[in-house]
């Protein structure tokens, strides 16, 4: 704004225990024969989702995706090589315990047609945690204000706007927000070790000002 103002970021951050945790599993066979392997693929995800069902993942949070079929070529001395038909699916899940988890990990076995992608940890309640941090950020960001203001001996006559993103002025720094991030500890020779979640939440707020 052409008024005197202030520019002033609010912030707030929580650490969690997770109670979602979530498997990505990817099943790629290549054959000649495409028919083999479509077969093979839904051989694989049939037995997975049974082993998911066997070790309580929660069907709301199950995900198979459709079949995707592409020729499959390789490089062999400067030459494309045609290797087939690929065929591949992927499949989605989340368990509510960790102990779940594991134990399906003890019992899936993965070759060259059946990997795991990764592993993701969650909360259930995160949209709640979230607005938790808004409500903090905004409160971090008034009290900032306020003090930012005294310092300087101005009085705050009222807001301006409030955004989760930097305001693009010319004197600012634009940098964006970046208003969830997780961290977890590894899954090392798939031993799931639980860590915990990181949520932060920025606030940006212009606040009008008079001497």
């Amino acid at each position: 704004p052409a008024a005197p103002h202030l520019l002033v970021k609010g912030h707030a951050q929580g650490r969690y225990v997770p109670d979602r945790f979530t498997i990505h599993l990817a099943v790629d066979v290549v054959n000649k024969a495409p028919a083999v392997a479509r077969a093979r693929v839904e051989t694989h995800v049939k037995q997975i989702l049974a082993a998911l069902a066997k070790h309580g993942a929660l069907s709301d949070r199950t995900r198979a995706s459709t079949l995707a079929i592409t020729p499959k070529a390789e490089m062999h001395n400067d030459v494309e090589v045609f290797m087939g038909t690929e065929v591949s699916r992927t499949v989605d899940a989340t368990f509510d315990n960790a102990d779940k988890l594991r134990d399906l990990l003890g019992e899936l076995t993965t070759s060259e047609e059946v990997r795991i992608n990764g592993l993701d940890v969650g909360r259930s309640d995160e949209t709640a945690l979230q607005n938790d941090l808004r409500k903090r950020a905004i409160a971090d960001s008034q009290q900032s204000a306020r003090q930012i203001a005294d310092a300087y001996g101005l009085h705050i006559k009222g807001v301006y706007s409030v955004s989760e993103t930097t305001p693009n002025f010319s004197y600012g720094i634009n940098e964006g927000l970046a208003a969830v991030s997780v961290s977890a500890n590894a899954v090392p020779e798939m031993a799931l070790r639980v860590g915990t979640i990181e949520l932060e939440q920025e606030i940006y707020a212009v606040y009008l000002t008079t001497p």
